[in-house]
């Protein structure tokens, strides 16, 4: 079981207030992105649910949008985990 520190909850909460405020935000992502972009760092769970975006037929334009990269910055980093997992299970 995780337990969220308070930390977390600041950052939950503040994420939740921007996205209430901002017009342009339309997903919890976004919202993390615009309050914390150099403190966000994207997991391998992130990459996994790009891919799984991908596969359900999103854009790259609106994955990028989502995680505020770029297309190039997403087929990147889905390149060198893709990668990096299959050499792991080798």
């Amino acid at each position: 079981m995780k337990v969220e520190s308070s930390l977390d909850l600041r950052y939950n909460i503040a994420a939740m207030c921007v996205a209430i405020l901002r017009e342009d935000i339309a997903t919890p992502e976004q919202a993390f992105a615009i309050i914390s972009e150099s403190a966000y760092r994207l997991t391998d769970e992130d990459t996994q649910d790009m891919i799984k975006m991908l596969e359900q037929g999103m854009k790259l334009e609106e994955v990028g949008q989502i995680y505020g990269m770029t297309k190039a910055g997403i087929s990147a980093r889905i390149s060198r985990y893709k990668k990096r997992t299959s050499q792991t299970a080798i």
